[in-house]
């Protein structure tokens, strides 16, 4: 068991070096191979593919399936951001202490991004070379196409945008949550179950409660930096939640009862491990590491 900071100053440059692999190679004809390969290899956490490498040391995964699954996760997340930050969305001109896609390119280069980003994602997916069982492999692609669709990220999307201005309950944004921010961190999680040639329900049901879990500790603590942290260490304007009247856990219960929500959840994604004894380290040190964030 290594030291986590060292797996996880590794495992970054591991994920980055994956990233720039699957990638398109630039081209001359058009900017969208510009634009795509500044929209991904920008920065960023790369918390999803932390999540899931940490779950490869519990699980047996074919190397080839994980860099898929990473690369694959990580297009998704990235085209969300692009169209999440155009103005007929949450118009923001900064990402990742960089100008949003489309203040670097323009608008249509930047939704011809995420259309792109997507559709290499699932290339990715179906690949025959994952080296896994058929049966699997579609299940993983069906895992994250409900991940980010009508019943994922796109609905969670589409409530924020009509809870804005609006007075909600928390079950109602605990659920707008569940969609928009947790539902491609567990199918990322759980699709890395799933590569594994000796998965069992078990081991999903574990996992599927523990990713859960971290999906609503990730966005209390973005509702949180959105009001503490400043502009250089977030790589985005800060504080346009409350400027836009978002529905969000600081809004509905002040920052002190959101941090008490937050170490709850942290609680029982613990809680949720403890099953795999040792084999938990790197999950439990990335559960620690969402609740700290600063960034």
């Amino acid at each position: 068991m290594s030291n986590f900071h060292e797996w996880l100053s590794q495992k970054q440059a591991f994920v980055e070096s994956l990233l720039e692999k699957n990638l398109p190679q630039t081209s001359d004809e058009t900017h969208l191979n510009e634009a795509i390969k500044y929209s991904v290899l920008n920065g960023g956490k790369r918390m999803r593919s932390l999540l899931i490498l940490a779950i490869a040391e519990i699980v047996e995964v074919p190397p080839n399936a994980i860099e898929k699954i990473i690369c694959a996760v990580e297009f998704i997340h990235a085209y969300s951001l692009v169209h999440d930050d155009m103005p007929c969305m949450d118009n923001d001109d900064l990402r990742r202490g960089k100008l949003s896609c489309h203040k670097k390119f323009s608008e249509s280069t930047a939704l011809l991004v995420g259309d792109s980003l997507q559709s290499i994602a699932f290339s990715l997916l179906s690949s025959p070379s994952l080296q896994i069982k058929p049966e699997n492999q579609l299940k993983i692609i069906h895992t994250l196409s409900n991940a980010i669709g009508i019943e994922g990220m796109a609905k969670g999307q589409a409530l924020d945008i009509n809870n804005t201005n609006k007075k909600i309950s928390l079950d109602e944004l605990i659920i707008m949550h569940q969609f928009k921010t947790g539902a491609l961190i567990n199918s990322a999680c759980l699709m890395a179950v799933l590569a594994s040639n000796n998965c069992d329900k078990n081991t999903l049901d574990i996992i599927d409660t523990y990713s859960k879990s971290i999906g609503l500790i990730f966005q209390i603590k973005d509702d949180i930096l959105d009001k503490e942290a400043s502009q250089e260490s977030l790589g985005k304007t800060p504080g346009k939640d409350e400027k836009d009247n978002k529905a969000t856990f600081l809004s509905l219960l002040g920052i002190s009862k959101s941090k008490e929500l937050a170490a709850k959840y942290y609680e029982e994604a613990l809680k949720a491990i403890k099953p795999f004894g040792d084999k938990a380290y790197y999950l439990s040190s990335m559960a620690e590491l969402i609740m700290t964030r600063s960034h």
